[in-house]
């Protein structure tokens, strides 16, 4: 009895050196990518690395297998990361049963380790994978089969939303969400060009489209081209332009400045040369102010000299000059005479030549001699007081002899015209 109890006394006491000595080698740190559920004495808890999982009771904890009495656990590690699950070429139907292969990939995370834990089927990712797969590959035929064999291909991102939306409460089941889901690959099922019809079709359309894509590319392109090079053009020719512009500024300027210049030079040459002749000109002046000052000293003492001669020869000239004056005024005074002399014979012949043609009429005219005023000679007639008493007599002997007056008239119109010229 008594060895009985020794032994397992002595039994204890291993067990608890072993536990004591062993602890420093059990401490277990979990990482952040992890979570691990311990089991214990009926009781669970969560270790992990991370704070965003609800119901953490820390980051370490002392592992001792289940066989330990008191202290053994029960540990399931659950990865926190992402985790692929993966369907390769999974031979799958679309509408009207065209069959096809597809490959997919699922992304999940387990927000939930302790649900994964109570809920994966194994204790590893792998066995995880295994578990899931039919589900999966039974939620993509059901995804497929609601497209058409030609929109496969193109909407390959809504087969990808619809297998997520059909698979995300079978996942949330497991304690994780899926954060992606793509479509790797879409192939020919075996014995089956379905999808490879459909690419070729496609193919041409798109290179059809691609082409016609092309040629308005090709057409828009040269018109840009063009516009590009109009506009260059036009770029090139305003800025020539500006050049050209500049230029003639420029020289328009130079030309000024060339003109200022030579005016400015013209000015200093004009100024240079009125000063120049002022200065000869003064100069001139002052050397004929001075062989004028000495001409007329010179004329001065010349010309006392000949003012007495030209007097002496004026007074000769003077004297002479008076006599010839006087000559020649005697001689105009006797050809005035002889002029009135000469007048006067004419008058004489004039009158000489009237009282013979008045004869000559008187002599065969029946004179009747009527007289209203006094006529002291026959030549008193043809004074004032004659000629009115001569109008009377003629008026009074138109009366009597109307021819012997008017050949009377004529003979002293005659005789009048005479004295005209005569005069």
């Amino acid at each position: 009895m008594q060895l009985t109890s020794l032994l397992i006394l002595a039994g204890v006491v291993i067990i608890v050196l072993w536990v004591v000595l062993s602890l420093p080698r059990q401490r277990r740190v979990v990482p952040r990518h992890e979570a691990h559920v311990v089991i214990k004495r009926k009781k669970v808890v969560v270790y992990s690395g991370t704070a965003e999982i609800e119901g953490i009771r820390g980051t370490t904890y002392y592992y001792f297998p289940s066989w330990v009495p008191w202290v053994g656990m029960d540990v399931t590690q659950v990865p926190l990361s992402v985790l692929e699950l993966r369907v390769p070429e999974m031979v799958t139907f679309a509408a009207r049963t065209a069959r096809f292969t597809l490959t997919a990939s699922v992304f999940v995370r387990v927000t939930d380790p302790l649900k994964s834990a109570q809920r994966w089927p194994g204790r590893s990712v792998d066995d995880f994978v295994t578990g899931v797969k039919e589900l999966m590959e039974n939620a993509i035929r059901n995804t497929t089969t609601a497209f058409a064999a030609e929109d496969i291909i193109e909407k390959k991102d809504e087969i990808a939303s619809k297998l997520q939306h059909a698979l995300s409460a079978d996942m949330d089941e497991y304690g994780c969400i899926i954060t992606n889901v793509g479509i790797v690959d879409i192939t020919d099922a075996p014995d089956n060009s379905v999808i490879s019809d459909i690419a070729r079709k496609r193919e041409a359309e798109i290179n059809s489209e691609s082409r016609q894509i092309v040629a308005v590319k090709e057409r828009e392109a040269r018109v840009v081209e063009a516009e590009n090079t109009q506009a260059s053009e036009m770029r090139e020719s305003q800025a020539a332009e500006a050049i050209g512009v500049r230029n003639r500024e420029k020289e328009q300027r130079v030309f000024v400045s060339q003109q200022k210049v030579a005016t400015e030079e013209m000015e200093v040459e004009r100024i240079r040369k009125v000063r120049a002749a002022e200065i000869e000109r003064d100069a001139a002046i002052e050397r004929a102010q001075g062989e004028r000052q000495s001409v007329i000293l010179k004329r001065e003492a010349e010309g006392e000299g000949t003012r007495i001669i030209g007097l002496a020869e004026a007074e000769v000239t003077r004297s002479k000059g008076m006599a010839e004056a006087e000559a020649i005024s005697k001689r105009a005074e006797a050809l005035n005479r002889l002029q009135e002399a000469g007048r006067s014979f004419r008058n004489i012949e004039k009158d000489e030549k009237v009282g013979l043609e008045l004869a000559k009429a008187l002599q065969h005219a029946d004179l009747k001699l009527v007289s209203t005023g006094k006529v002291d000679s026959f030549l008193d007639l043809f004074s004032a007081n004659g000629g009115a008493n001569l109008g009377a007599f003629m008026s009074s002997l138109r009366q009597v002899e109307p021819d012997l007056a008017d050949r009377l008239i004529n003979v002293i119109d005659r005789l009048g015209k005479d004295k005209q010229t005569t005069a």
